[in-house]
């Protein structure tokens, strides 16, 4: 029996991580349910408090610190959820979850000023900030915790979390396009978060399912060596430079 655990253990090391339709119906139930939460918080915040400071030179100042939080919990719940379900893909968790927080930090200071400058010209168009912060924050600090935590296979991530983030706009341009102004209010405070971060979980985890489905009937696996093959091929060309450096000298 122990035989037969260290076999699998094996597998599981080598090969891309386990993952079956339960799976996947979890983690992004879970995705919805932070998406969820995180959001209906998003929403009330706004209507109570900034309410009566939206005529203030502060407020898109807290709107923009609203958009950080919102991603940061999220993403981090979802993270956390995701390891509960695939705890060999999901092992350096203190690592990832600081540079998600970095991450965030990092583009809330960048985002803040276009906020301001919206604010300033075109206060109308401020939700469309505050959307435009909620989808590109939440996709890349969805590659970034992808990448720390199974860099073989970062190609399938990459695709999934791509297809997932336009289909994620598609569907916020038809909402904008079809709806009115205060549903669309609604909308980017409390739906945008939910819908990228479920579209998004489920789209990658569709191509991790259908790569691994492929590897466990073919026993082929393209893409668990594609960065060692580039290594290598980087380690030739340098001794080549190097030994041909050596002959001139």
């Amino acid at each position: 029996m122990s035989e037969q655990v260290e076999i699998k253990t094996n597998e599981d090391i080598l090969g891309p991580a386990k993952i079956d339709a339960i799976s996947i119906g979890l983690s992004c139930l879970g995705s919805i349910a932070a998406g969820f939460l995180w959001g209906l918080f998003t929403l009330l915040f706004t209507y109570i408090f900034l309410g009566s400071l939206q005529a203030s030179t502060i407020f898109p100042y807290i709107l923009s610190l609203v958009g950080f939080f919102a991603v940061l919990v999220t993403v981090s719940v979802t993270f956390i959820l995701n390891r509960l379900l695939f705890a060999e893909k999901y092992k350096e968790w203190s690592i990832v979850l600081a540079q998600i927080s970095i991450l965030s930090i990092f583009f809330f200071i960048l985002v803040t000023p276009l906020y301001v400058y919206i604010n300033w010209t075109r206060p109308d168009l401020l939700i469309f900030v505050f959307l435009f912060h909620i989808l590109i924050n939440i996709l890349a600090t969805s590659l970034l915790s992808e990448i720390l935590s199974s860099y073989r296979y970062i190609l399938l991530s990459i695709y999934g979390s791509f297809i997932g983030f336009f289909v994620t706009a598609i569907l916020s341009v038809v909402f904008f396009m079809n709806f009115s102004p205060s549903r669309n209010a609604l909308y980017s405070l409390i739906g945008v978060i939910i819908v990228v971060n479920f579209v998004i979980t489920l789209f990658r985890l569709l191509f991790e399912f259908v790569y691994y489905r492929i590897y466990i009937t073919t026993g082929t696996d393209h893409l668990g060596d594609i960065f060692a093959q580039m290594e290598n091929e980087e380690k030739e060309a340098v001794a080549r430079a190097e030994k041909e450096l050596a002959t001139f000298n």
